[in-house]
């Protein structure tokens, strides 16, 4: 992933800066520290719209469903009421009345937990990359502070 790259690129401009003797610190220039954190937060945004379209596309993907079977619910229900006759004949559209209904009330409740499964896929596999992305960051910041904790007791040891 870029991210990785730019953040080795960070910590190679780190370890080749001049140090001020004596003190462990290092000197970096502003607009280059600032050139690498603008190109980290320009790959952000990028994980944070596709979990924004994430949570778009689960709710248009609900209303879909909750549409669809409002309309089968409906359309069952018209087909029941135009049936209806003589006593048998409306005996059997009811009972088939009542499948239609259920049938939609089914394919509804597979649509909408499909479509939560299908949201919270994503948001996991979201969720890991960001968790990944967190332990790099993290494991460089370590490795930095390691590195000042070296250069200040070598300048300890020298001085």
């Amino acid at each position: 992933m870029e991210i990785l790259h730019i953040l080795d690129e960070l910590e190679n401009y780190v370890e080749e800066c001049s140090r001020i003797p004596m003190t462990g610190k290092v000197i970096l220039h502003e607009d280059i520290l600032y050139d690498f954190l603008d190109k980290i937060r320009a790959m952000l945004p990028e994980n944070m719209q596709e979990a924004e379209w994430i949570l778009r596309e689960k709710e248009r993907i609900l209303k879909e469903a909750k549409k669809e079977s409002e309309t089968i619910i409906e359309t069952a229900q018209n087909k029941l009421q135009r049936i209806t006759g003589e006593s048998e004949i409306v005996k059997i559209a009811n009972q088939q009345g009542e499948e239609i209904i259920t049938n939609a009330k089914n394919v509804a409740k597979e649509i909408t937990q499909g479509s939560f499964n299908y949201a919270d896929d994503v948001m996991a596999q979201l969720q890991s990359e960001l968790e990944r992305i967190q332990l790099v960051v993290r494991k460089g910041r370590e490795e930095l502070r390691q590195n000042i904790r070296q250069t200040n007791n070598q300048n300890k040891n020298a001085g």
